[in-house]
């Protein structure tokens, strides 16, 4: 290939990344499996097993602080665009949705309330970053 053909090929690549990255980024999911799915199983000795609830959400940020599309707590599965000055992706918020999910479906106790954290840059932008949380717990309900 002619040097302005690589030329031309890499900065395609960039801008299709770039673009796939706005328009397929930021999502946020909200999993439940209930009690009746557990096989019997009780999830604390003492409590009857109401759900596993699993919650997780990333987006899209520059230069890592600024968020330009993020999942959206209140849809789940609907990416938020420009999220602009609107941060959903964070582990405290991620809390809240699993224990709300939890009342809602009679919970009164959460267990095993486990969270993970993943940020890494988007090498191929320069100035990109995808951050990520995730949130999983055990709902019981007390006698």
């Amino acid at each position: 290939m002619r040097p302005y053909e690589l030329a031309i090929a890499r900065t395609l690549r960039y801008a299709v990344g770039s673009i796939a990255v706005v328009l397929l980024a930021g999502c946020a999911t909200l999993t439940v499996v209930p009690a009746q799915q557990l096989q019997e199983q009780r999830l604390t000795p003492a409590a009857e097993p109401v759900a596993h609830i699993y919650a997780a959400n990333w987006g899209v940020y520059l230069f890592k602080y600024v968020p330009l599309v993020t999942g959206s707590l209140a849809r789940p599965g609907v990416p938020r665009f420009p999220a602009l000055f609107s941060d959903e992706v964070q582990v405290d918020r991620l809390v809240e949705k699993v224990s709300a999910e939890s009342k809602q479906r009679g919970g009164t106790v959460l267990t095993d309330l486990r969270t993970r954290d993943r940020s890494y840059w988007l090498s191929w932008s320069f100035i990109l970053w995808l951050n990520e949380f995730e949130v999983s717990a055990n709902s019981s309900r007390l006698p």
